[in-house]
């Protein structure tokens, strides 16, 4: 980048100089025509060196194995908010609520700490495993993982739905008051194999003889659905 920005630089000299020494011509158009081959090496090298005295130490082995079908079901059906109507017509405030959630979790693990963290986590969820000889390596059967809600046939009710499936999850949050302590080391490995399906459904969802709908910026109905096969969180915040 830095050979085409020289050239480039030479070039608009080169024209600058011509100007200068023929300043009484004119050019009606310019066509510029560019071909380029650019072959681009880098190499980074960084070394660290830290010397801490910390307060404490927070070190944690995290092994999970997690076999066979995770499914967690959610079902609200036919919920019937009955309000008495009036002339006037009824407020936001008159509706009820309706919140369904389900959600399957394969392997999880959170850890927290105010002192330096140190964490190998190893985390591995499959429908099965199977070893034939145990010097051969062991045969993984896919799993499942499914979560489901559903909210069919709601009246005058705000409805919020979610679903999640997750194969592996790991979190890690380091909020310090010391810089001393402000650090974390982790080694993290996470294997799933497996089947994640996570679905929500909101279906024959009525309002009615409700006023101010249109002005709210709360959504009515919410649903939601998520599928993760493996997560890591890592935060690190040093309050001091």
């Amino acid at each position: 980048m830095k050979t085409l920005n020289k050239t480039a630089l030479s070039v608009a000299i080169a024209f600058a100089g011509i100007t200068a020494v023929s300043s009484a011509q004119a050019f009606d158009s310019v066509t510029w025509v560019w071909d380029a081959t650019v072959n681009s090496t880098v190499d980074t090298a960084a070394l660290s060196d830290i010397n801490v005295t910390p307060a404490g130490l927070t070190q944690t082995e995290n092994d999970q194995v997690g076999f066979g079908a995770m499914t967690s079901t959610s079902l609200v059906t036919a919920v019937d908010n009955l309000i008495i109507p009036i002339i006037s017509g009824n407020a936001i405030d008159d509706l009820g609520s309706i919140e369904s959630a389900a959600t399957s979790v394969g392997n999880n693990a959170s850890i927290e700490s105010d002192v330096s963290m140190q964490t190998d986590n190893s985390q591995l969820y499959a429908g099965v495993g199977l070893s034939v000889d145990p010097l051969i390596t062991t045969a993984l059967v896919p799993g499942s993982i499914l979560a489901t809600s559903s909210v069919l046939g709601a009246t005058n009710l705000t409805v919020d739905s979610t679903a999640t499936g997750v194969g592996n999850n790991l979190s890690l949050d380091l909020t310090t008051t010391s810089d001393q302590d402000a650090f974390a080391i982790a080694n993290n490995e996470q294997l799933s194999v497996a089947l994640v399906t996570s679905t929500s459904t909101v279906d024959a969802v009525l309002f009615s003889g409700i006023n101010g709908m249109a002005g709210t910026t709360v959504p009515s109905v919410s649903s939601a659905a998520t599928s993760v096969g493996n997560n890591l969180s890592v935060k690190v915040d040093g309050n001091f």
